[in-house]
Order: structure tokens, then sequence, then C-alpha cells
């Protein structure tokens, strides 16, 4: 693979689980209710807190009268399922070629390394009407949310660890305190 992901003339490896949901909503229709785990790659540099190859899991909701309240709802929820009943979200205005609005995922960590603070978790929005149209539905009628965490991130976040290289560098040691179940 070269810089750019490319892996043939006309092939590149996927830099987001997203093309599950798009054939999902053609094939399935509405309502459409999915998670798409999987395996992604990009260019980032490895370093504490990122990786060129990492899992994640993007959720796409499209159905009648969906809001952004909705998909708040939901992110609160999955933070409390993850995180523990005093976990805190928020969301953070940012910019998504596929949704609008779109936001940061934000998690708050009373007991960060440096003092409290609020940490990225992932990234959300609800569904650009030109995704609708393009898959023949009416945005006047349909509406649709969708959010992705990365679950190596997750990892680092729900069990205290520092550093992303922990993860991928195969020590024995380190994964033999992860036990299912606990």
């Amino acid at each position: 693979k070269d810089a750019a992901g490319f892996v043939g003339s006309n092939m590149v490896l996927r830099t987001q689980t997203s093309s599950d949901q798009v054939r999902a909503l053609i094939e399935r229709g509405v309502p459409l209710y999915i998670a798409s785990p999987g395996r992604v790659f990009r260019t980032d540099e490895l370093d504490a807190t990122h990786t060129p190859v990492f899992h994640q899991c993007e959720a796409l909701a499209v159905d009648k009268h969906l809001s952004m309240a909705d998909l708040k709802g939901v992110l609160d929820r999955l933070a409390v399922a993850m995180f523990g009943p005093d976990a805190k979200s928020r969301l953070r205005p940012s910019y998504f070629p596929f949704t609008e609005p779109s936001a940061e995922l934000d998690l708050w960590f009373p007991d960060k390394k440096g003092g409290p603070g609020w940490i990225e978790w992932g990234g959300c929005g609800m569904v650009n009407p030109n995704v609708l149209k393009s898959a023949g539905l009416d945005p006047d009628v349909y509406t649709g949310f969708a959010f992705g965490v990365g679950l190596e991130r997750t990892l680092l976040l729900r069990h205290d660890i520092n550093d992303m290289h922990d993860l991928v560098e195969g020590d024995k040691r380190f994964s033999e305190q992860f036990v299912m179940g606990e």
C-alpha cells in the first residue's frame, strides 16, 4: 500500500466502515438502524492516541422524525453503558461531509492525567439531506443520524491506558491483564 492507502490501480483500503451503511440503506430500506464494525486504515502516525490501523464501529439510524436530541440521547446511553453511570458526554461543533450538522463526541474524565478534562471519543451528526436523496428518500419525511467511535480508543478510555502502543505491540504481559468477563 502507498501513503494514500492505494493497494492497486483502482483499489484503496477503507478509511471508514460507512460503506456498509449505504448498501444497507438501499437494500433494506427504512426504517434502518445499523451498526457497522470493522478495521479501517488511515495515514495517521502511531502515537500515544493514534494508530494507522484500528477498529471502528459506525452506526446509522434513518427513520421518520429523528433529531439531534435523539442522537444525543443514544450517545449518552452508549457512554453510560461503556463507562458507567457517571459518564458525561458533550457534542462539539465540527464538519464531516456526510452529516449536517456535525459534531465531535467528547467524554469527561475527572481522573485524566494532567487533571480533569474532556477527551475526544468519536464523530457524529445528522445525515446530510443530499445523502438521503441519493438513497431515494425524501428528506422532508425521513431524517437520520450517524456516529462512529474507535474501538481501541474506547479500550484506552475504559481501562485508563495511556499509550496506544501498548495495544499494538503484542506484549503478552500487557494483554494477559484483560480477561474475558471482567
